[in-house]
């Protein structure tokens, strides 16, 4: 994360590898709490699924952070801008792709003949290749589940540049309503699901959702608004940085944000699912973000311990690896007794995490640098140099 005169914001880091551990935990952690821990303790690892709405406002966040200036402007071209995302995304995200490819065929030919299924994968896979996955509900979670928020992020990082160039009006009370105004968008496409129910009565639950309700948790659109709630607040953030007077802690404010969250989480039974799962926990994820990039206090300084941090680093592979992983462990059952929730969940995680770190170290560092480097002709707007053809021996 960019170094300023104020330090590092490495607590925002830690803060990846939390809020990534809490989607895999939703995912195959719940089943071992049932019937040995208290109800809320279930609840607040069964509600994982909103901590990717966290992942979208820090994303904001770190970008305008990284990119924009006190007047709102982008202090990066679009082209570069977009090279260092293309960069940093995909290069895990394609080998995450392949990785899964095996068990996405064999559940494809599974279900279908190989005519359907020959066609929903080239389908389904060039959509996500291109990662447009999300705009189509029915291929979202089609290919590595996880890969669905990518896209989601994909186009965030389209729209950027264009955002951050009209962000200089927004100071003071206006900044404050803009604020709320992104927080009220965010929760109005839930709120009107539960009113409208298009999908029909019963139909709220998240694995057996309809049509409209895959609308309202994966479009980019509609998940928009927490990713400018994020934009908005890096903004304030730099300019708080960049203001002649002292910056108060953050402590209070990360420890509120915290709490928040965790008191919403453990609600997650009683809150009704499309809200818990887009903007509603919104204002408090954007506590605990502003609070953690002040300093945060003694929360920050737990989130900031390198060990963390360097987990932070690879949360995004430990993101997209959580499935690939668990077939594997699955095709383990065959041979090692793992028919316990908790023991699969250990087995995972003992898999998981070094993985992750392997895959950030060995895919996504190295790759980064050379994705950037092939795109550079593209960034400086000149057409690559084609090679010299050989020349004939003795010409």
């Amino acid at each position: 994360m960019k170094q300023q005169s104020g330090g590092s914001l490495d607590a925002l880091t830690g803060l990846r590898f939390l809020a990534a551990l809490h989607v895999v935990l939703f995912h195959f952690g719940t089943p071992c709490l049932k019937g040995v821990a208290p109800e809320w303790m279930v609840q607040v690892v069964a509600s994982g699924y909103a901590s990717v709405g966290v992942f979208f406002l820090l994303s904001g966040f770190v970008l305008a952070y990284n990119y924009v200036d006190t007047a709102g402007g982008m202090q990066t071209p679009p082209r570069a801008f977009w090279s260092a995302r293309v960069a940093r995304v995909y290069p895990v995200f394609l080998l995450m792709f392949l990785l899964s490819a095996v068990s996405t065929a064999q559940g494809s030919l599974a279900a279908n003949s190989l005519p359907v299924a020959a066609a929903k994968l080239g389908t389904a896979g060039l959509t996500t290749l291109m990662l447009l996955q999300s705009w189509v509900p029915k291929l979202a979670l089609y290919w590595n589940p996880p890969s669905w928020s990518v896209s989601v992020e994909a186009f965030f990082y389209a729209v950027f540049p264009a955002l951050a160039g009209r962000l200089e009006r927004f100071r003071g009370a206006r900044m404050a309503a803009a604020l709320v105004g992104v927080w009220m968008l965010g929760l109005l496409p839930p709120v009107l699901y539960l009113v409208l129910r298009p999908d029909g009565p019963g139909t709220l639950d998240a694995a057996f959702g309809g049509m409209w309700l895959a609308v309202v948790k994966f479009n980019p659109l509609v998940r928009l608004p927490e990713f400018l709630m994020g934009v908005l607040l890096g903004l304030v953030f730099v300019r708080e940085r960049a203001a002649a007077t002292p910056r108060r802690s953050g402590a209070v404010m990360a420890l509120a944000g915290a709490a928040l969250l965790v008191a919403g989480f453990s609600q997650g039974a009683w809150i009704p699912y499309p809200l818990m799962h887009n903007a509603l926990l919104a204002p408090a994820s954007a506590l605990l973000v502003y609070g953690l990039a002040r300093g945060g206090g003694p929360l920050g300084q737990v989130l900031a311990r390198p060990w963390l941090v360097h987990l932070g680093g690879a949360s995004y592979a430990l993101y997209l690896l959580q499935y690939p992983v668990s077939e594997l462990v699955h095709w383990m059952e065959k041979h090692v007794d793992l028919s316990s929730p908790t023991r699969f969940l250990a087995v995972l995680l003992v898999l998981l995490v070094p993985a992750s770190v392997a895959v950030h170290r060995w895919v996504e560092t190295p790759w980064r640098s050379r994705v950037k480097r092939g795109l550079q002709p593209w960034v400086d707007g000149t057409p690559a140099q084609p090679a010299p053809a050989p020349v004939a021996p003795g010409a």
